[in-house]
């Protein structure tokens, strides 16, 4: 059998494909020494991961070392996961890293992951459950280790940006086996004190150093926390539980105060400015009332209040001197007025009747109309209606006449009639025969005749020129 010869690229394209598709090879975990480890200008990792008696090629992007809480150094033993892949153009088989742990720490890497996919199921870590933080808080609420350079950090910048505010210590180990319920008991205490906001702080550590933050019940006693939560543990790159389902996760103890309360000098520069604003408007307030007041002042009213009483006087002499003339009016000119308030009056009432009387009377007469109208109408209606009867009767007569003649017609072309003088029709298999070319000798053929069906067979033929 030939084999068929396929190129270099089909061959390893192949096996980039079945390895990808290879769900064994999807999520393991790798324990090694890093070698040959380099950096470059875009920030990804690559480096070979090796032990006494191998070396696979490996690759971690810069979108998936962010979330590494160190930088790795040729000779350091650590445990990588990520998924097998072939990188085509070099032909060589590498692992591309998502995650990354000092050796020793693979299965606490596991149970982290396990329990964030875990709370992220069940909802602990949406963005809808996030409560928002006060602008001016007045009592803070800090827990974290006594004595600790965390604790110091979180003071000395509350100090500097928000001295206003009145500071709840609630101290506890920030490491350890036992530290995880200590500090979920602290955020039960800080939640009940009445505070406005919950600082969860601790400085930077290993990766064990951290892990009692990584705890299920300190993780749901921060999520049914009624006070806003704010978490600045560790360093930039550390991520763990509490800083998921907490409110809002800030890189650094001094982030998390920095993100808790405002900077007072900024408030105060703000406070100028409003200040020079409500001044200012005072000011134009003022300069508007004063400017109206000069105005009224300068107004006849108040310049010369003795016009106004004798425009008035004025007013009270002319209407007194009016009526005294219409007192003395001669008793003639009186007589004269009440008649003609009389006769406007008898007017006015002889005017009023004739308009209802023509009013009635055109009610009458629209009346009568509209009478004389409907009997119109119906006339017409009557008339019409007897002469849509009269045509549908000539109409149906002219059909019917039509119609017993055309049956007339059919009748007399029918092929019944026809027989009825002696002829027939020759039919074989159902087909009319028209022509001696139809038949062949011994065929079975029909005859329909007026008053039946003959069965016959053919024992000669004959065509018009008298030949078989």
């Amino acid at each position: 059998m030939t084999k068929r010869v396929v190129p270099v690229s089909t061959l390893v394209h192949y096996l980039k494909e079945a390895m990808e598709g290879n769900p064994v090879l999807h999520g393991i975990l790798v324990e090694g020494e890093v070698s040959n480890l380099r950096i470059p200008y875009s920030g990804h990792w690559y480096f070979s991961l090796k032990d006494e008696k191998a070396s696979i090629s490996c690759v971690m992007f810069a979108s998936a070392n962010r979330r590494v809480g160190f930088v790795p150094k040729n000779g350091d033993k650590v445990t990588i996961s990520g998924d097998i892949s072939v990188y085509e153009a070099g032909g060589t088989m590498q692992i591309i890293a998502q995650g990354m742990q000092p050796s020793g720490i693979g299965e606490l890497y596991l149970q982290l992951e396990a329990l964030k996919k875990k709370l992220a199921d069940e909802g602990l870590f949406a963005q809808e459950h996030k409560k928002a933080l006060p602008q001016y808080p007045m009592k803070i609420a800090l827990i974290t280790g006594n004595q600790t350079a965390g604790r110091e950090d979180v003071l000395i910048t509350l100090h500097k940006r928000w001295p206003i505010a009145k500071i709840h210590e609630f101290p506890c180990p920030v490491q350890g086996v036992e530290a995880a319920a200590k500090i979920a008991e602290a955020v039960l205490q800080a939640d009940a004190s009445g505070c406005d906001v919950i600082l969860l702080v601790r400085g930077g550590g290993s990766f064990e150093d951290l892990w009692c933050f990584n705890d299920e019940k300190l993780a749901r006693t921060i999520y049914h926390a009624d006070t806003p939560i704010i978490t600045g543990i560790g360093h930039e790159t550390d991520f763990t539980v509490a800083d998921y389902v907490a409110d809002v996760r800030a890189n650094t103890p001094t982030g998390a105060v920095e993100t808790a309360v405002p900077d007072q000098h900024e408030i105060m520069h703000l406070l100028e400015q409003y200040q020079a604003r409500l001044s200012n408007q005072m000011m134009n307030l003022l300069r508007s009332d004063r400017n109206k007041l000069e105005h009224i002042s300068q107004s006849t009213v108040f310049a010369r209040p003795e016009r106004m009483y004798s425009e008035q006087s004025n007013s009270l002499n002319y209407l007194e001197e009016r009526l005294m003339r219409y007192l003395d009016m001669p008793k003639k000119k009186k007589n004269e007025l009440d008649l003609l308030s009389r006769q406007f009056y008898a007017c006015i009432q002889t005017k009023k009747q004739k308009l209802s009387e023509e009013i009635h009377q055109d009610q009458t007469q629209m009346f009568v109309s509209v009478k004389k109208k409907i009997a119109d109408d119906n006339a017409v209606l009557q008339m019409q209606k007897q002469n849509l009867d009269q045509n549908i009767n000539v109409r149906m007569s002219t059909d019917q006449n039509r119609l017993e003649m055309n049956m007339k017609l059919l009748d007399a072309y029918s092929p019944l009639k026809v027989m009825d003088r002696g002829y027939s029709i020759a039919t074989k298999n159902n087909q009319v025969i028209t022509s001696v070319y139809d038949v062949k000798t011994n065929d079975d053929i029909q005859i329909q005749v007026r008053d039946g069906l003959i069965h016959a067979a053919v024992t000669s033929k004959e065509n018009e020129h008298g030949k078989n």
